[in-house]
């Protein structure tokens, strides 16, 4: 079981945010995360990406927090097509509502991370941080000592665990994050409307019938089974 959540790591002084999501294995207590200045579902399936890359291994069940950001169709079907891709089932468990200790584990995590990482990193600038956070996550793994393993970091338990090695690039895990949202007729001008949002695709789609999919790089627009246009602004308006 691998157990996921998302905090807000940083907030800066234009009222943004830079948050953390972070899986954690119930077994090695290997770790894996990513950050972004936007929390929504693609956070959670980078993080998960993540960990796919950094363990060779994918879960048997996904336990994340109560929270939007993970109960959405794109998270859902990145795990489904997954777990095809390797003939192996997924398990989604949601923290049970107004039932924090259900991910104790991670809030514990979580705490760790505020101390070790985010008090000592005081900058402000989203690409450094990503620089930083990939090398205290290789430290939590390769250095970082646990008291169950005799003082041993947890790489340790990794390598004891032998689980089936699943090999996948970057590239071909992202095309896993895609999620058929809807079909609409493209109105006059190359409007659609979609969840009380105008969206403007190319026009030469006016009076034809697409197909709406979520992707990691936006909202693509599909004709006849071929990609036609992408929203690539999709995900930073729809927050």
């Amino acid at each position: 079981m691998w157990h996921g959540d998302v905090m807000t790591g940083k907030r800066l002084l234009d009222g943004t945010s830079i948050y953390q999501c972070t899986t954690e294995d119930d077994y090695s207590r290997g770790y894996g995360g990513y950050l972004s200045e936007h929390k929504d579902a693609r956070i959670v399936v980078y993080a998960l990406i993540d960990a796919v890359l950094r363990w060779k291994s994918i879960p048997t069940c996904f336990h994340y927090d109560n929270g939007s950001e993970a109960k959405c169709g794109i998270v859902k079907a990145f795990l489904k097509n997954l777990s095809d891709a390797c003939s192996h089932k997924i398990t989604m468990i949601p923290t049970l509502v107004r039932n924090p200790k259900g991910n104790g584990k991670k809030e514990r995590g979580l705490k760790d991370d505020k101390r070790d990482f985010w008090k000592k990193n005081k900058s402000k600038d989203i690409s450094y941080l990503r620089k930083k956070f990939e090398k205290y996550l290789h430290w939590r793994n390769y250095k970082k000592g646990h008291f169950a393993l005799k003082g041993k970091p947890s790489i340790t338990r990794l390598k004891e665990n032998k689980k089936p090695v699943r090999k996948f690039t970057r590239k071909q895990l992202e095309s896993l994050a895609k999620v058929k949202i809807g079909e609409r007729i493209v109105r006059s001008g190359g409007v659609i409307f979609l969840s009380r949002r105008l969206i403007y695709v190319d026009k030469r789609l006016v009076g034809k019938k697409v197909e709406l999919w979520e992707t990691l790089r936006g909202l693509e627009v599909r004709l006849d089974n071929k990609l036609f246009d992408l929203i690539s602004d999709y995900w930073i308006k729809k927050g």
